[in-house]
């Protein structure tokens, strides 16, 4: 890695000094107990911070107490492909892929538990990351039949790729109107989920049908 690559990273991605959007502050609300990012910046923990001081613990892949986030209570943002305060760290390439996955299989190992016993909803993540695919297409292939997640994307995905999600990654797909080029839809379409898992909670306790 040339010298200055994390020098351009942090001028890339921190210098010019992002907000959090409605978007990310959707995203908390939904208050889920594990968060996986693929991001390298720092906004969404930043949104959590400010909301709920000292409420998330961030984990990376590479961290050696990486289990933590399936075996004890709390919150975690988990950076699946690092961050940068460890630039070099960070997974980009295909190699760079490869390389994780046998050197940090006790996160994958995790990451793989996880998908077998959660529900994922995904937001704002391509489609063609090779790491996240690869996961989810030999969960869909060992154990047919098992509970789908879900994808969160604008209306204008084409028809062929929803029934290719669906179909080798077990991805359900969920539509909302962007409204513009800046998804200015997105928050609003969180907003009425939210609604929905508030209800369900509710309903969770009054049922006590964990």
């Amino acid at each position: 890695m040339d010298e200055t690559w994390a020098e351009y990273l942090r001028e890339v991605f921190l210098t010019p000094g992002f907000i959090p959007s409605d978007a990310h502050k959707a995203i908390l609300q939904l208050d889920s107990r594990i968060i996986f990012t693929l991001n390298f910046d720092d906004i969404y923990e930043r949104t959590a911070n400010e909301a709920q001081p000292g409420s998330h613990i961030v984990k990376s892949y590479h961290d050696s107490d990486i289990p933590e986030f399936l075996r004890k209570d709390g919150r975690f943002i988990v950076k699946v492909h690092g961050s940068l305060n460890t630039p070099t760290k960070m997974i980009f390439t295909q190699e760079e892929y490869a390389r994780s996955r046998t050197k940090n299989a006790a996160f994958y190992s995790c990451f793989e538990a996880s998908l077998l016993t959660h529900s994922f909803f995904f937001v704002g993540v391509g489609y063609n990351d090779p790491d996240l695919s690869l996961l989810l297409e030999n969960q869909s292939f060992l154990f047919d039949g098992g509970q789908p997640h879900y994808y969160l994307t604008s209306s204008d995905i084409n028809a062929d790729l929803i029934k290719s999600l669906r179909k080798n990654r077990n991805l359900k797909t969920i539509k909302y109107d962007k409204i513009d080029s800046q998804y200015s839809g997105l928050p609003a379409c969180l907003s009425d989920l939210l609604e929905l898992v508030e209800n369900a909670r509710r309903k969770l306790l009054e049922t006590t049908n964990w």
